[in-house]
């Protein structure tokens, strides 16, 4: 295995358990940790980290719905996902139409969709007292579903409308997992239908399952003694920090031609 190089196969893992970690504990980071770092640091070739993330996310989810899923509010994931659907094919198309000459410019869009969702995130405002129409939740399903498709991270227009509701942090939690469940499996089906998975892809899998497990272990068994929120902003500030580096690096790549 002379193309594959074990150091960055080893910070990808590393990168997998935190995101496990993160996720468990407050319903969303794996795919956006993950995939800025891994980006940030060229650990991976883009389509090959999008296509981990999906596998990871549905392991991970797996793993947290087996407990949990009855909390999930039904009505805002079918509509959200059937928001996601169709866009997801959008971006998994448009990711491999782009992934040669505009690798760079695929990585500014990432950077900038990535610090754009951590500043979004970062703030969580009372809920409303009003429970917002089905179609909003379909709309942040579509507005997203792009990104899902690019990046196999789909999640934050439908993060920030569900933390505005009236549901409890469960329903909320619970739902974002079984929304990146459905559209990361249906984003793996895709995958798997043009046949793109490589060598590399099933090497770094292979090493990237247990340490999603851990992660997800570690999270339950043994909560940090802080605040979630604190947990939460802090792996937000880190993800906005990685989309301005994103940002910069593909900027000055472009700038040089």
């Amino acid at each position: 295995m002379a193309d594959i190089v074990w150091a960055n196969l080893i910070g990808f893992w590393l990168l997998g358990f935190a995101g496990a970690w993160s996720q468990t504990l407050t319903g969303f980071a794996l795919g956006l940790i993950v995939m800025s770092g891994t980006t940030l640091f060229r650990l991976l070739p883009l389509p090959v980290t999008a296509q981990i993330i999906s596998v990871l996310v549905l392991l991970n989810g797996a793993m947290v719905l087996w407990r949990d899923h009855r909390h999930a509010d039904r009505q805002a994931l079918v509509y959200a996902v059937a928001g996601a659907v169709p866009m997801i094919a959008l971006g998994y198309w448009l990711l491999h139409w782009m992934a040669g000459s505009a690798l760079e410019w695929l990585r500014l869009i990432l950077g900038v969709f990535i610090a754009a969702a951590a500043l979004q995130l970062v703030s969580r405002p009372k809920p409303w007292t009003k429970r917002s129409p089905a179609m909003a939740f379909a709309a942040a399903g579509t507005s997203g579903g792009v990104m899902g498709g690019l990046f196999a991270t789909s999640g934050p227009p439908l993060i920030w409308l569900l933390y505005r509701q009236p549901m409890t942090l469960d329903t909320i939690r619970v739902t974002l997992v079984s929304y990146f469940v459905i559209t990361q499996g249906w984003r793996l089906a895709l995958t798997m239908a043009d046949r793109s998975i490589d060598r590399l892809t099933l090497v770094a899998l292979a090493g990237a399952v247990p340490a999603i497990t851990l992660g997800t272990w570690v999270a339950r068994r043994f909560p940090p003694p802080v605040p979630p929120l604190v947990i939460r902003r802090a792996a937000l500030t880190l993800l906005f920090l990685s989309g301005v580096a994103l940002v910069v690096t593909a900027g000055l790549a472009l700038a040089r031609g």
